[in-house]
């Protein structure tokens, strides 16, 4: 019979980090350890071009992604363009501010 409580039973308790991923993420450190020199080598023999792009699709597993904010309108268009500029600006205020909490 299927588990449709929405609870989980066995299986790794969250948080619990994947042990054949772990492995898997060692290794590669280790062979990019052991090949580090004839990593920059190889970079170095690349053109100015591949080697940004290179460098770009590295940053990916560095840096987080970033996520995109996505506005929804909540008043018609005509309402929108009603607005005194005093009000649209408190309105562009209120905006920002729910932007920054989401953000942070």
């Amino acid at each position: 019979m299927a588990n449709t409580t929405g609870k989980k039973y066995g299986g790794r308790k969250k948080g619990t980090p994947n042990k054949d991923t772990k492995q898997l993420r060692e290794k590669i450190e280790n062979l990019l350890s052991e090949q580090w020199e004839q990593i920059l080598q190889d970079l170095r023999e690349l053109t100015p071009k591949e080697r940004i792009d290179t460098f770009t699709k590295l940053l990916e597993y560095s840096l987080p992604k970033l996520n995109r904010t996505e506005l929804k309108a909540t008043n018609k268009l005509e309402d929108i363009l009603n607005m005194t500029p005093q009000e649209r600006h408190e309105r562009i205020k209120e905006l920002s501010k729910k932007i920054q909490e989401n953000g942070n």
